[in-house]
């Protein structure tokens, strides 16, 4: 193998594979990240066996082939090169030289026979989106996947898609958060899947790569479909394909519960507060909080909201502010990361809790779409 590429570019490629190699002492090939070079196009794969991302990138070819290298190390090793073109050549010794102007080094490499190769989805059903809107439903939902693994179907976050409506959500059993989004007409496909925790982060760090292009147009969108990323899930796998880069996940095995059973059908009251206010009120009022004492009070009375903490520990906190509430006096407990996680990935103005009692289920909205549930503390 024998090539020529921008340091950049190989830069990036590499950073997308090295945020799923792990260290295996099991597996030696998988600290390995593997090259692979033919028609014009260098491929550069990392996995854990579990996760699987691969970036396929421009090259000026000389002859084409295929070599592992230690993925940190090669990693680290074109990082610090110079900006300009590095030169790849590989001996058949599995040895590779890596030069960029006065640059020079030699990694040795392992046979790419050994590196695990994935197949093609089969049988999956897709659609597509703009990267930024997709990373954003998984931002709104992932903060509550249940951290206990031994809860498998819980500790992941739901994609189910049904006439064309697209559904993510995720609870840990004291709260749920639900984001749901039409997408256009004429989607094929129904079925749900779970996607590991590790597959939701890098999905989003996927999508940021297109973050900031604005949302192309139906025509852009038949012109350019690189824009947009392509979703294909199916029984056992998902895989997430944004331009030269595609990752694939295995799923969490099991059937997710049936969490609409926990969303209230009516509320006896609802506070219209301001989301940055709240925000920065809540920030201020937990600093006296402690993890023996994880613990938030909101009183209701008339249209002032009181935000307040207690703790033995460090002392009392408490701030009013002005919202929109016109029901009877009630004081409500909740733990503050709770409420502070969703606020910081919505986008309104304006949120809206929905209440029945200081005991009952509460729900807070304020994006299109989003709907997130709490159960408030007994204190």
């Amino acid at each position: 193998m024998e090539l020529t590429v921008s340091k950049e570019i190989l830069a990036g490629a590499l950073r997308n594979a090295l945020n799923v190699v792990g260290k295996s002492s099991t597996l030696p090939i998988l600290n390995n990240v593997l090259l692979e070079a033919a028609d014009g196009k260098l491929v550069v794969v990392g996995t854990d066996l579990d996760l699987t991302v691969r970036t396929e990138i421009p090259v000026t070819l000389k002859e084409p082939g295929t070599i592992t290298l230690l993925a940190k190390k090669f990693g680290q090793i074109v990082n610090s090169l110079p900006d300009g073109e590095v030169t790849l050549k590989t001996d058949d010794k599995q040895q590779t030289a890596i030069s960029c102007k006065k640059s020079f080094f030699r990694l040795v490499g392992m046979d790419s026979a050994e590196f695990p190769r994935e197949s093609a989805i089969e049988n999956g059903f897709s659609f597509s989106m703009v990267p930024n809107e997709f990373r954003k439903i998984l931002a709104k939902v992932s903060y509550a996947v249940c951290p206990d693994v031994t809860r498998r179907a819980l500790n992941g976050v739901l994609l189910s898609l049904r006439a064309g409506k697209l559904t993510a959500a995720a609870t840990d059993g004291r709260r749920l958060a639900l984001m749901e989004k039409q997408l256009p007409d004429g989607t094929p496909g129904e079925g749900d899947v779970i996607l590991p925790p590790k597959a939701v982060a890098e999905a989003e760090k996927l999508c940021a790569l297109g973050a900031d292009k604005p949302a192309p147009t139906k025509q852009q969108q038949a012109q350019q479909v690189e824009e947009l990323i392509h979703v294909t899930l199916s029984d056992r796998r998902a895989a997430f394909k944004l331009g030269g880069t595609v990752l694939t996940t295995k799923l969490v095995e099991g059937n997710y519960p049936n969490y609409r059973q926990v969303i209230p059908t009516a509320f006896a009251s609802s506070v219209i507060i301001p989301r940055e206010d709240f925000s920065q009120v809540l920030n201020r009022v937990s600093m006296v909080v402690t993890e023996s004492n994880a613990t938030v009070r909101v009183s209701l009375e008339n249209a002032k909201m009181t935000v307040s903490a207690l703790s033995s520990e460090i002392g009392e906190a408490n701030e009013p502010m002005e919202v929109s509430y016109e029901g009877k006096p009630l004081q409500i407990a909740f733990n503050p990361g709770f409420l502070a996680e969703p606020i910081k990935q919505l986008e309104c103005d304006q949120l809206v809790l929905n209440v029945n009692d200081e005991f009952s289920p509460v729900s807070l909205t304020g994006d299109e779409g989003y709907l997130y549930i709490i159960m408030p503390m007994r204190v």
